[in-house]
């Protein structure tokens, strides 16, 4: 039983994020002048902010050591998956109410995240001329799309917002909510390691985090609606599933009390009464004259339709 729960947990994320990739990259083929444009003026109102730190960031870990730098380019590639991979696991685990709204969560915020990608393609910071960061993803050789041939297995516009940082939030979030004071600690950092992450690689804005912020509150709000709806629901069906219980029950009630005469009992009774004759099929009225006229002039015939009762009847009488 739990395995097939698993099993069917596992294929209804995957079919979700598989819809999700599609969706998602169908914007890839934006005008790459639009996606550019649409930077500049990211980079705009974060200078007006005094958000425009992206830069800084990468230097700061570059100076750190060349280690640090794979090791924040690696967490950026793998740590998403581990993080979420473990928190389901556990809430399923433990708490599977926990666990059920993390997952609808996280399909709200593949739905709205899938949008806004749609709506607003936006070139990270490795791809914009001037600003002066290093691609790291792709100086490892972990960019995705020099090695696919597909059209919709990356985008390279779906910047804004991070969903990498909207889900270590959920992470963060899902610990907060189910784990001692270790695992609040643990959620928080990985939480502070990816923003650093999505930064330091030059794969999103501050800005990006920010609005991964405000697209995890949305979903979670979502899911809220959802679970209040879906409560109406149930209880809605639960009502009527009763009445027709109810229902069900009167109309058996009904139909046992009424007692159906045995039908043979009675054809037989009236046969013998009838001395051993079959009642005559109803017919129209010119069938009925033929055969009164053909029985007139054949007075040995039998005078049923059926030989075998009219033989029963020589019998009886």
């Amino acid at each position: 039983m739990v395995l097939r729960t698993i099993t069917k947990e596992i294929a209804l994320i995957g079919a979700c994020y598989l819809a999700f990739a599609l969706v998602k990259n169908l914007t890839d083929p934006s005008p790459v002048l639009k996606a550019v444009t649409n930077g500049w003026g990211v980079l705009k109102l974060e200078s007006a902010l005094a958000l425009n730190f992206e830069a800084a960031i990468q230097q700061i870990i570059g100076r750190i050591s060349l280690g640090a730098m794979i090791a924040t380019t690696y967490f950026y590639v793998a740590g998403m998956w581990l993080g979420l991979i473990a928190v389901a696991i556990y809430t399923f685990a433990k708490h599977r109410a926990v666990y059920l709204n993390l997952r609808r969560t996280f399909i709200f915020s593949m739905i709205f995240g899938a949008i806004v990608f749609a709506l607003f393609p936006l070139a990270p910071p490795r791809f914009m001329p001037g600003l002066g960061m290093t691609d790291t993803v792709t100086l490892l050789g972990l960019d995705p799309a020099p090695h696919s041939d597909s059209a919709i297995s990356y985008n390279r516009f779906a910047a804004m917002p991070s969903l990498h940082y909207a889900w270590a939030l959920l992470v963060m979030i899902a610990a907060f909510r189910v784990g001692g004071v270790w695992m609040k600690i643990a959620g928080f950092l990985y939480q502070a390691f990816m923003f650093i992450a999505i930064i330091a690689t030059a794969n999103h804005y501050v800005l990006d985090a920010v609005a991964a912020a405000i697209l995890l509150l949305v979903a979670i709000y979502a899911n809220r609606w959802w679970n209040h709806y879906d409560d109406l629901i149930n209880e809605w069906t639960g009502d009527l599933l009763s009445q027709l219980r109810e229902l069900d029950q009167n109309w058996r009630k009904r139909v046992g009390a009424v007692q159906v005469p045995d039908l043979r009992q009675q054809f037989l009774a009236d046969f013998i009464l009838r001395g051993g004759h079959a009642i005559q099929p109803m017919r129209s009225r010119v069938s009925t004259s033929y055969l009164t006229l053909r029985m007139s002039r054949t007075p040995d015939i039998q005078r049923s339709f059926r030989p075998e009762l009219n033989n029963l009847s020589l019998v009886l009488n």
